[in-house]
């Protein structure tokens, strides 16, 4: 595959999705009745306490700290985190379009929720009618049904067992995530911010943040290695060599962005942005990448590149076949900060950058924000700041994969990730 084709895989885009009802009607034994759907956040969503006239369906309070929350369908649990586009359920996670959230003390589910998951998860209990915008509950078959159904569906005593690789449940894939904290050691990174004293440096918010983002996967069942635990210098193109010897899924590199001082507004430049490994298409991704490339001056002769950098990236990128789902990541990543980050997103971009180009997985850098805003930094510095993106960056990474799942499942050409 060659570079211009890897190029024009990057315009690719996944077809619109389809109008969301304004209301959705949910039916059971009990009755029927027409409840609102809400897209104050972006994206479809229904009141969970409008569902339970109707349908047998519970939610609980969220649980103090963790902003979690279990919603009982049938009774059947299925556990959210509040502000992260995925939810789990007997073991498995599930990636969504948005997540659930609470406003005005009421838990709003993802209309996709209702109307995908949930008639597929739960088919003996639910189904969903397009056509009608109709979620109805089905009567609880009886326990004699139940057990004639099972035992109508046992082989023979005669027939062989089924192999774990036919029909037996699966368990879900390992992920390994490899997260490369920015800078370090003498390479500090950017300082900020602008028009006041230095209290910003880029390579201690980028380890902080990518701890905390090493964590919060953790919690939800999802190995993370980091390409630095600490203030040294790692070489740009060690950082996607480490992440391959982990056998890490994806490779996810964390910075802080910087304002050109020549700008007009220089210190007002705020929010934040997320690249994948293709060349530039404009001036402002350029020079992101030249000063983010510009690390390599740090590193010692032996790591150091010869000629031009980016015609190395470039040769490297004709051979990388990542190209789309790292396009996918950037995307859900960059969706997923909106609902943790007080600053305004700035779009998914490409550019050469030479961190990701010996990551032969999906691979993305993120631009958490600009350092040289005094407002931006205060929060990029802050406890509470770094936490609250490295659970919007969890998130997502929790949703993309769920979303890997199923298009390797379905037999995908387009998957990505190490081979293990």
């Amino acid at each position: 595959m060659n570079a211009a084709v890897l190029l024009a895989l990057a315009a690719w885009a996944a077809p619109p999705a389809p109008q969301a009802p304004d209301s959705l009607i949910v039916a059971s034994s009990r009755g029927a009745q027409p409840v609102g759907v809400r897209t104050e956040r972006g994206y479809p969503a229904v009141a969970a306490a409008d569902l339970g006239g109707v349908l047998s369906i519970q939610a609980s309070a969220p649980r103090a700290g963790g902003g979690a929350v279990t919603l009982r369908c049938a009774g059947r649990p299925y556990d959210f985190v509040l502000g992260a586009a995925y939810f789990s359920a007997g073991g498995r996670i599930f990636g969504l379009a948005g997540p659930a959230y609470v406003a005005r003390d009421t838990l709003f589910v993802p209309l996709q929720f209702l109307v995908e998951y949930l008639p597929s998860l739960a088919a003996d209990r639910y189904r969903y009618d397009a056509a009608r915008s109709r979620l109805e509950e089905l009567p609880a078959p009886p326990p004699a049904a139940v057990a004639s159904a099972a035992a109508a569906a046992a082989p023979p005593s005669s027939a062989p067992a089924l192999t774990p690789s036919s029909s037996a449940p699966q368990r879900p894939p390992r992920h390994i995530v490899a997260l490369d904290p920015g800078h370090g050691g003498p390479d500090v990174g950017m300082l900020g911010p602008l028009g006041y004293r230095p209290f910003l440096r880029e390579k201690d918010v980028t380890l902080a943040i990518a701890r905390d983002v090493a964590d919060a996967l953790r919690r939800r069942g999802v190995e993370a290695v980091l390409t630095r635990t600490k203030d040294t210098l790692i070489a740009l193109a060690d950082r996607g060599r480490i992440a391959a010897a982990d056998s890490a899924t994806v490779f996810v590199s964390i910075h802080v962005n910087a304002a050109n001082p020549h700008w007009r507004d220089a210190a007002g430049a705020r929010g934040y942005e997320t690249y994948f490994l293709a060349a530039a298409r404009t001036e402002d991704a350029r020079r992101v990448e030249q000063m983010e490339n510009a690390s390599v001056r740090f590193e010692t002769e032996a790591h150091a590149r010869t000629g031009d950098p980016m015609s190395f990236i470039l040769s490297d990128l004709a051979q990388n076949e990542h190209l789309r789902e790292s396009s996918r990541l950037a995307a859900t990543i960059e969706d997923s900060l909106r609902f943790v980050e007080p600053s305004e997103a700035r779009g998914v971009k490409q550019a050469g950058f030479a961190v990701l180009a010996t990551s032969y997985m999906p691979a993305v850098l993120v631009e958490v924000g600009y350092g040289t805003n005094y407002q931006e930094a205060k929060f990029l510095t802050s406890v509470a700041g770094q936490r609250q993106l490295a659970r919007g960056i969890a998130g997502a990474i929790v949703g993309y994969l769920a979303g890997y799942d199923r298009r390797l499942a379905g037999g995908s050409g387009d998957t990505g990730g190490a081979s293990r």
